[in-house]
């Protein structure tokens, strides 16, 4: 089953990427709804139909990878990891806690903040889902959020 993320959820991650971004690769569009979000808050989005044609850098990528098999998404965030120096990714809560060397690999490259996504986001879903704001070498305190209301514990 394919599961698009919100537009609310969009704009939220959206909301995360940094300042001076202006490319911004899209690396798994579906539907299109995040590229639509990016593109009304007047980035410049390249939007592949196939992850394998986004080559090169990019100011930042913001994604929702396909979970199924989840090994595909954790491919693409790591190979994103290379792309852009700023990372903002829709991804399953077990990216963070069921691998230590995982979870050792995204917080050593960079990793801001976690915002957690309550399962109504995803009706129907199996998979509990947490937005990672990623920008390389961040070395401070990891936030942690609750979406809607974006409360922060630190």
């Amino acid at each position: 089953m394919d599961f698009q993320t919100r537009r609310d959820v969009c704009d939220y991650m959206v909301s995360l990427l940094p300042n001076k971004v202006r490319w911004v690769l899209e690396p798994t569009p579906g539907e299109g709804n995040l590229v639509a979000a990016l593109m009304d808050h007047g980035f410049a989005v390249f939007a592949p139909s196939k992850f394998e044609d986004a080559r090169g850098r990019y100011d930042a990528i913001c994604m929702n990878p396909p979970f199924s098999p989840m090994k595909r998404g954790y491919d693409i965030l790591y190979q994103c990891m290379e792309m852009s120096n700023s990372i903002i990714a829709l991804m399953p809560w077990l990216a963070l806690i069921n691998s230590q060397k995982r979870t050792a690999r995204i917080i050593e490259w960079g990793l801001v903040s976690v915002t957690h996504l309550p399962r109504s986001v995803f009706p129907g879903a199996r998979v509990q889902c947490c937005i990672l704001e990623m920008h390389k070498g961040y070395k401070g305190e990891i936030r942690f959020h609750f979406y809607p209301s974006q409360t922060t514990i630190q």
